[in-house]
């Protein structure tokens, strides 16, 4: 009975709804670059951050995920680690970690080493992908596995890489975002969509938001981000699962642009006064 009772444990909590920081996924975060010609001029337009977030799932407070974008040597290196604090991810000692180094050319971050690394009831995951453009390649290794080669298919990115990437391209007219995500065994097709801006309420203020859904067909599931122009369109929330069953959710508790914080802004109900205030208008109840 014991058994069973932790199988059914297991599998409500499958390391895909875990690792939330690889959704658009999942967590991610990096500056949007410029196109400059040269690596040397192309670095100076991705600036260090970090972020953190609050996890929740179907409401109740689930853990926390930090993110971050730093120099290495001559190249950028992007990090994520997402931690359970509270309830079952707690209790079974959650953790997914990520991480990528790799370097400008042409504008565009490409990545060389991808590693993840997720723990669940003391049991560990491991994998790696090492990125050789000029053969067109990346190697994959599970733990000690043989590695599995396969071929680049354009410019193939891993989870981390991928959501930089989307970042860029956001910060264009009409961006395309159909990706190729190279994943544990295979390189997958990845497609998004724009939606219609939204102001959100966070706890950075008010934010005006580009929000992007994962185009799925005939799916229950859903994933989306908003994204915040002002700030970069870094994601201030985030949210994957499924029309009829689990909603996993993340939002933006902090975020630091070099070593600057960055302070609220007015809530969305200020907002809304200061622009009545300047159309003339009066506030209900002022009458």
């Amino acid at each position: 009975m014991k058994n069973r009772c932790f199988c059914k444990l297991m599998a409500n909590w499958r390391p895909e709804t875990i690792g939330l920081v690889a959704l658009l996924l999942l967590g991610p975060l990096a500056g949007a670059a410029a196109a400059p010609a040269a690596d040397e001029a192309a670095g100076s337009e991705l600036h260090p951050y970090s972020a953190r977030y609050s996890i929740s799932r179907n409401g109740k407070l689930l853990g926390r995920a930090e993110v971050s974008l730093g120099r290495e040597g001559d190249g950028w290196r992007i990090g994520s680690e997402l931690k359970g604090t509270h309830g079952l991810a707690r209790l079974l000692g959650v953790s997914d970690r990520e991480q990528v180094s790799g370097r400008l050319r042409d504008g565009r971050f490409l990545p060389d080493n991808y590693q993840r690394h997720s723990r669940m009831a003391g049991i560990d995951k491991r994998w790696r992908a090492t990125f050789d453009w000029d053969r067109g390649e990346v190697n994959i290794v599970h733990e000690d596995d043989e590695p599995q080669v396969l071929e680049l298919i354009g410019d193939s990115l891993d989870p981390l890489s991928l959501k930089l990437e989307m970042r860029r391209r956001l910060g264009g007219p009409d961006p395309d975002l159909r990706f190729r995500m190279v994943e544990e065994d295979e390189i997958d097709e990845q497609n998004f969509r724009v939606l219609s801006n939204e102001w959100l309420e966070t706890s950075l203020g008010c934010l005006e938001t580009t929000p992007v859904e994962k185009i799925r067909r005939n799916s229950t599931r859903y994933t989306r981000a908003w994204h915040a122009p002002a700030l970069g369109n870094v994601e201030v929330r985030m949210e994957h699962g499924k029309t009829d069953g689990v909603h996993v959710e993340m939002r933006i508790t902090e975020l630091k642009l070099g070593e600057t914080e960055v302070l609220p802004r007015p809530n969305c109900s200020a907002r809304q006064s200061a622009a009545r205030m300047a159309r003339g208008e009066t506030a209900p109840g002022d009458n």
